[in-house]
């Protein structure tokens, strides 16, 4: 399993320094690669996007949200999985980021053994 993770590449979105370096971080310390981001643009503006294989991201941001952010992936070819956090879970945004295709929701502070599970599911299927 060690090698799949070493290839796979997670983009991490959040405009909050702190939330962005604890989770890439925790993704290091079980080893996979991650690339930073501190918005939409920035992620959607880098050449290596392509390389990503799937997308944490936060819903409230400046400029581009996380729910752009997720309808803009879904249309790459191939589409890459995105998982949405954000600090007001409500109800309301569960229901979007489902409809809107997200592969997983998790609310502030994240569960990081339910997400890094999520993330084997979606990365090492077919192992």
């Amino acid at each position: 399993m060690k090698a799949k993770r070493a290839s796979a590449l997670i983009g991490v979105v959040d405009d909050n320094e702190f939330a962005r370096m604890g989770l890439a971080s925790m993704l290091r310390a079980e080893g996979w690669k991650s690339a930073t981001y501190s918005s939409a643009e920035q992620l959607l503006a880098d050449t290596r996007r392509t390389k990503l294989q799937l997308v944490i991201t936060d819903i409230q941001m400046p400029g581009i949200d996380g729910f752009a952010l997720l309808a803009a992936i879904k249309l790459w070819a191939p589409p890459i999985p995105v998982i949405c956090i954000t600090a007001y879970a409500t109800e309301a945004i569960l229901a979007r980021a489902s409809a809107d295709g997200a592969a997983g929701f998790f609310p502030k502070p994240v569960d990081d053994e339910e997400l890094l599970a999520l993330i084997a599911k979606l990365l090492c299927k077919g192992d």
